[in-house]
């Protein structure tokens, strides 16, 4: 390889771990209950962890296309409900036209075309819902991770 060019991979390649290490920083200041899982994680190489008796439990990975996955359960539905809706605005997930929080037991779905994010909520018997939403941008994890922060913790 031409010297320049290897220069210049090696310029790419340390800006690109400055950024997936600006999404952690940016994640756990969204969500400051998630910890970071030391190496090897078993999925991404940046994964961060979490769990509160009585909120749920869950993982955000940001992935080697520094895209996001981020997946919690045992949440309660009516404050994830609540937030979501406020976030994004009813009627955006498949069978939810009146927003999460109003929408009873099944698994609601929300595909972004423009991004390639794939969102989905289940919402389970016992007022608890589970939430899996991989390959987003990160601005839309931190968003996403500020939301549920304040819906459940009050902070």
């Amino acid at each position: 390889m031409q010297l320049e060019a290897e220069l210049a991979l090696d310029q790419w390649e340390t800006a690109f771990k400055t950024q997936q290490e600006a999404a952690v920083t940016a994640a756990t200041a969204a969500f400051p209950p998630l910890q970071r899982m030391p190496y090897p994680t078993g999925c991404c190489d940046l994964r961060m962890n979490w769990e509160q008796d009585g909120i749920g439990e869950g993982t955000v990975c940001v992935d080697d296309q520094a895209r996001g996955t981020l997946e919690f359960r045992g949440l309660p539905h009516a404050p994830v409900g609540a937030a979501l809706d406020t976030l994004m605005g009813k009627g955006w997930f498949d069978h939810a036209p009146d927003g999460i929080e109003a929408a009873g037991p099944g698994t609601y779905y929300w595909c972004d075309e423009d991004f390639g994010g794939e969102w989905e909520v289940k919402v389970v018997d016992g007022g608890l819902v589970d939430m899996s939403m991989d390959f987003m941008r990160i601005p839309d994890v931190i968003g996403v991770l500020d939301t549920l922060h304040t819906a459940l913790l009050g902070e």
